[in-house]
């Protein structure tokens, strides 16, 4: 019987954990409302970066539900990224999570002149959970106050609530563009919905150098090339020594060709950002000029 129980209670929160539990009055809210109504008007991005999410769908879902995360947080890269694994920002964010150098350190992604773990896909999954399941403790249960983290750091947050005396993300004096970007998520999830598993196509290999690529290559039976075009993170023809590292390689076959694309910090709100149909202010809102700088704000560390 109690065996039982247990398993019914795993069973509750397991299910409870793949979504976030969000009242419906918060996709009322004014902000949240106007990005549903936005995206809704203009399809046609958010397709798009659902097609290119959906490779990595059974290899992140896994990630999150071992974290107890809401499968819906699978669609954060959409907001980070468009879920271009190699997409790097003036500001020095990358990959499909846009980790700052530091912030990879902190859970453990190495960055260095040999390998970029921010551009392993599931090793910067990884970091960004572990993040993410941080933020969300340390904001004690808040998902807003998290996101808004997430993309400002906790000590700016921190020290919204500290001025404020709030802990209510409306009433934050946080950046426009945090402001923007936590509605813009809640938008974004609510209509691509609960990820479906799909199919692994991936397989991961952990390394652990001294190796050089052409050795590695011929471990694995793949052409060096088609190695290196697969995983982004190298960026040498040596695996680092000390460190065990991510190589993915392709099981259907198919070769894997992404390219490094330079946006801005936040893609979605800055003009600079042109490869993404929804980088521009102007276009997002109705503006004709940007709504903000994209550069940080003073002493803002610009996730």
């Amino acid at each position: 019987m109690k065996i039982l129980l247990l398993l019914l209670f795993a069973g509750v929160y397991s299910s409870q954990a793949r979504a976030f539990s969000f009242s419906n009055a918060l996709y009322a809210h004014p902000e949240v409302k106007q990005e549903i109504d936005y995206l809704r008007r203009h399809p046609a991005w958010l397709e798009r970066s659902r097609k290119r999410a959906e490779p990595w769908l059974p290899h992140f879902l896994p990630l999150l539900r071992a974290h107890r995360l809401p499968d819906n947080l699978v669609w954060l890269p959409v907001i980070e990224s468009a879920y271009l694994p190699g997409a790097v920002s003036p500001a020095g964010a990358a990959g499909l999570w846009q980790l700052m150098p530091a912030t990879a350190e902190r859970f453990g992604i190495l960055v260095s002149d040999s390998y970029d773990g921010r551009l392993a896909p599931l090793s910067a999954t990884r970091a960004a959970l572990n993040y993410l399941a941080w933020l969300h403790r340390y904001f004690d249960g808040d998902w807003l106050l998290a996101l808004a983290a997430y993309n400002a750091g906790e000590g700016r947050v921190r020290r919204a609530i500290a001025r404020s005396g709030s802990r209510d993300f409306w009433q934050l004096p946080l950046p426009e563009e945090t402001r923007r970007y936590v509605p813009r998520f809640l938008a974004a999830q609510k209509l691509l919905g609960r990820p479906g598993p799909g199919t692994p196509t991936l397989r991961e290999y952990k390394i652990t150098g001294p190796l050089s690529l052409p050795a590695l290559a011929q471990r694995l039976g793949v052409p060096a090339e088609t190695l290196k075009a697969g995983n982004l993170a190298l960026k040498g023809n040596q695996i680092p020594a000390g460190h065990e590292i991510s190589i993915l390689i392709d099981n259907t076959g198919r070769r894997r060709a992404e390219q490094l694309i330079t946006i801005s910090p936040q893609p979605l709100f800055s003009d600079s950002a042109a490869g993404l149909d929804m980088s521009g202010t102007g276009r997002l809102f109705n503006k004709s000029n940007p709504a903000f700088s994209t550069a940080p704000p003073p002493g803002w560390p610009g996730y």
